[in-house]
């Protein structure tokens, strides 16, 4: 089982292990895209990692949107889970969160240890 953090690296945790209060247990998943269809199929794989990784999905935000900065909503999810309503905001590729390269080195800066990626680069 393979975790992805936001920083691109991984942390292999072993699939037998009981969640303890280290583990994350509970995530909003977030996906964007700029065409519809792109959202079942990135909220399909948000919720298959869930299941492989045994986190409860608390909430799922699915959005089109166009433009490179992140969205009212993204930030709404982003300030859910720094308050506790989530351990974790499951993505499947960090350029979800906002194409901006400043605002996404801030995001990535104020939420690191809240960020997970689905997306196993090995296989895409």
């Amino acid at each position: 089982m393979r975790w992805v953090g936001a920083n691109l690296g991984t942390l292999d945790i072993d699939p037998s292990l009981s969640h303890t209060d280290r583990m994350p247990r509970t995530a909003i998943l977030y996906a964007r895209s700029n065409r519809r269809e792109n959202l079942d199929r990135q909220v399909r794989e948000l919720e298959d990692w869930c299941d492989r990784a045994g986190v409860v999905p608390i909430s799922t935000v699915a959005e089109v949107a166009i433009g490179v900065r992140a969205s009212r909503r993204c930030r709404q999810v982003l300030t859910d889970v720094a308050a506790g309503l989530a351990d974790l905001v499951l993505i499947r590729d960090v350029s979800r969160l906002s194409e901006d390269a400043a605002q996404l080195e801030q995001i990535i800066s104020e939420h690191r240890s809240r960020l997970a990626i689905s997306r196993d680069d090995r296989h895409h």
